[in-house]
């Protein structure tokens, strides 16, 4: 078995969907060692691994603070220029973070190292020593393809001959000239680091990883007919239900109503005016409707007599009931919905949330607001389509079928296997 070194990143919709891959890890024997946030120490801890804390000073969720709130200067860009700024930003962070993970490392001399796309530190030392590296990708794959446009592009894909002209050009302007900014600021941390340059931060960055590892599957995503060697799905490991959590006096309603949707917006764009209000509004006067929304920190002002709310819900006991999910497009939290068959209606247009939302629309899995402020009546009119309409909830059906079809654990154990075989246990100590 193996010694792993484990950090992602260090908010809800990058950690909760890595418990319970922890957890199945520590299970088949594997020591786990999970570099994160204090304020999920007790959950990490339950899955059996060892927690140890992201340095105090960039611990930002431990402070009560959010994304936006560490980071200010996301607020005020979009689209391709709010993505540079996220990944200055992870750079900033591996700056931050190195000398914590090189001590830890020297102490408990990992045979793998295993990051995600926003916590570079793993992956670097991983390619530093000279040992396997594991990129657990939940958020959409940053996969330039001539099938598809590139990441953040909005842009459906399209494989006709003049199409995949179209999506090289892209991929070209995107990766070497308008993040040539980027790939440069990540070049000098990588200069400093001893490791090969990028020449494009997209074409790269999983270049120098050994597995990348999707939470999703095919069905979930684009056809690609030159999906690089390195790179598998693993499906979403969707989450066993807690037997220590208490239900709120209110679940039985659950069972008495119609229908059941569910408005869940994450953990970064949280804002409840964005989809929380409008759900509420939009389905204030359909008695047969119950609307369970999940803000994150906010009171929500005059609840409707058929809506309920809970800070927190663990997803495996509350999706088994629901009819349909309205989200902002939080890969894991949409993927996870899709493995219990629930239709979606997605509104979101920050992060990575366009690029989930196409993938909503290609998979005929619900219906795309595209914006994050949509209209109650557009909103209502989109929620009525998807219960209406047969084909969203067949789709979301086929694939759930496809999601239990792969065991996420077992997949991420076997990739261990696999590059252990291949490197050998060396120990190397870092100066």
């Amino acid at each position: 078995m193996a010694k792993i070194l484990l950090s992602v990143g260090i908010v809800e919709g990058h950690t909760f969907p890595v418990l319970p891959l922890a957890k199945g890890l520590v299970a088949l024997g594997h020591e786990v060692h999970w570099v994160g946030s204090r304020i999920f120490q007790e959950k990490i801890e339950n899955t059996g691994a060892v927690f140890h804390p992201y340095p105090e000073s960039l611990d930002y969720p431990s402070k009560g603070l959010t994304t936006y709130q560490q980071r200010p200067a996301l607020v005020k860009k979009k689209g391709l220029d709010q993505i540079k700024e996220y990944l200055r930003w992870f750079f900033d962070e591996e700056e931050g973070t190195h000398d914590c993970f090189r001590s830890l490392t020297n102490d408990v001399q990992p045979d793998i190292f295993i990051g995600d796309p926003v916590n570079f530190s793993p992956l670097f030392l991983g390619e530093i020593l000279g040992k396997p590296t594991i990129n657990l990708h939940v958020i959409p794959p940053l996969i330039l393809s001539q099938d598809t446009a590139p990441f953040g592009s909005g842009l459906l894909p399209a494989k006709s001959p003049l199409m995949r002209i179209r999506n090289r050009f892209l991929n070209y302007l995107i990766d070497r000239v308008l993040f040539k900014d980027v790939t440069a600021y990540g070049n000098k941390l990588r200069e400093k680091r001893g490791l090969p340059l990028y020449q494009g931060f997209f074409g790269d960055f999983n270049k120098y990883v050994d597995r990348v590892l999707i939470f999703s599957v095919p069905g979930f995503d684009y056809e690609r007919s030159d999906m690089p060697d390195n790179h598998q799905f693993i499906g979403p490991p969707l989450p066993k239900p807690d037997p220590n959590w208490e239900e709120p006096d209110w679940w039985g309603d659950l069972k008495k109503a119609k229908k059941v949707v569910l408005v869940n917006q994450g953990t970064i764009a949280n804002d409840i005016q964005d989809l929380i209000m409008p759900t509420l509004i939009a389905l204030k006067d359909e008695p047969d409707t119950l609307v369970v929304a999940v803000p994150v920190k906010e009171e929500i002002p005059n609840l409707p007599g058929n809506a309920r709310v809970a800070p927190f819900i663990p997803f495996a006991h509350l999706l088994p009931h629901v009819d349909l999910l309205v989200t902002n497009g939080g890969y894991g939290g949409t993927n996870m919905a899709l493995g219990f068959g629930i239709p979606i209606v997605i509104g979101g247009a920050t992060e990575d949330k366009m690029e989930v939302a196409q993938r909503v629309t290609v998979s005929g899995t619900g219906i795309d607001m595209k914006t994050m402020k949509p209209k109650p009546e557009k909103l209502k009119a989109a929620i009525h389509e998807v219960l209406s309409n047969p084909k969203y909830k067949q789709n979301a059906l086929r694939l759930k079928h496809e999601i239990e079809s792969y065991d996420s654990v077992a997949l991420v154990d076997q990739a261990i296997q696999e590059l252990l075989e291949k490197y050998g246990k060396k120990n190397k100590v870092l100066v």
